[in-house]
């Protein structure tokens, strides 16, 4: 049976949550409920370990899958990190719809970077690895996920190019094939023209005056003789 409730949206900046529980969680894709949700769930016999709701925008019908962090939002009201708001175009105090979702197991990834200087963060394997399984258990054909480096201190942004077997897929706890496409600020390396060849011999045939044997007339003497 299907579990959907409309919720108050926030973001994370707009909750009364311990600053250690909205910054890690601010730059993934989890959110909070209110302890309702989960009574209803588990009436409902719904309960089903890792869970993940549908974010829809009920003003443009926009839809994300998300993770779910824990359920300790007030009454009413739903915590979501800010940047899948802006994606959704959804505005501080929305009414959002919110609905029990099942995504199957990812197969395939491919993801764009927005800036190559990822490719600076010390192992940046493991690091997408670290924060894919941590920040993001399910990810979205076409949404834009982000990345907290604390060791550049910088947060970097990476596009969901393709996902297979499907647009929305649990990418925790499965064996996945990931792949990337050309970062957004990558440039095209400037053809190197070759040395133009500089033509160091000289034609001198033109050079040297043809000998006029009219210029001294008369006949020869040997020297010595009159």
């Amino acid at each position: 049976m299907s579990v959907k409730t409309t919720l108050l949206c926030f973001s994370y900046a707009c909750s009364s949550q311990s600053e250690e529980l909205t910054q890690r969680v601010k730059h993934s894709n989890k959110i909070l409920l209110p302890p309702s949700v989960l009574h209803t769930i588990n009436n409902e016999n719904a309960f089903n370990s890792p869970l993940f709701f549908q974010i829809k925008n009920l003003e443009n019908q926009m839809t994300q899958v998300c993770g779910m962090q824990e359920f300790s939002a007030p009454p009413g009201v739903a915590h979501v990190p800010y940047h899948v708001m802006e994606s959704l175009g959804i505005k501080e105090g929305t009414n959002v719809e919110f609905e029990l979702a099942t995504p199957v197991d990812g197969m395939y990834v491919k993801f764009r970077l927005h800036s190559s200087d990822f490719a600076d963060v010390n192992d940046p394997k493991a690091v997408l690895e670290r924060v894919l399984s941590r920040d993001y258990p399910v990810i979205t054909e076409g949404h834009t996920i982000a990345i907290n480096c604390a060791e550049m201190n910088r947060v970097f942004y990476i596009d969901v190019v393709e996902t297979k077997p499907a647009p929305v897929i649990k990418i925790i706890n499965v064996n996945i094939n990931v792949d990337f496409d050309t970062p957004l600020d990558y440039v095209e390396p400037e053809e190197t023209l070759p040395e133009p060849v500089v033509n160091n011999y000289v034609d001198v045939s033109n050079n040297v005056p043809e000998y006029d044997i009219n210029r001294f007339p008369g006949r020869g003497h040997r020297l010595g003789t009159v």
